[in-house]
């Protein structure tokens, strides 16, 4: 057996690079706090969508429990798996996609919807 090692090959900056680096150092501290502040927003943006396909696994199966299907027979009409249906039921984090969303609610005799309105100015 070979035993390889990776080389390690140092080079010290000349003075010019040493100022470049902190020059940009110092830009990105300072657009740290916007960036931080980006992302934060989208992250929000992505629980609320996220919160929002959840709510929609949430009516399906209660619109499943009301009807009497099992899981199991579920899986038969849309040929999803009776542990992923489970997960999308049951996990928050869960990330159906809407193919997804419409296979379930197909079988269920209903239908997706998906509408754009305005937003709500905050």
């Amino acid at each position: 057996m070979i035993n390889r090692r990776a080389k390690r090959s140092a080079r010290t900056l000349t003075e010019a690079e040493r100022r470049r680096v902190a020059a940009l150092r110092s830009q990105i501290e300072a657009e740290k706090p916007e960036i931080l502040a980006k992302a934060r927003a989208f992250k929000k943006a992505h629980a609320a969508a996220a919160a929002r396909l959840h709510d929609a696994f949430l009516l399906l199966r209660a619109e499943r429990r009301s009807r009497g299907i099992s899981l199991a027979e579920l899986r038969d009409k849309t040929g999803i798996g009776r542990s992923a249906l489970s997960r999308l039921e049951n996990d928050p984090d869960a990330n159906p996609t809407i193919t997804t969303l419409a296979r379930v609610a197909e079988a269920l005799g209903k239908q997706i919807v998906i509408q754009l309105v305005e937003k709500a100015e905050k």
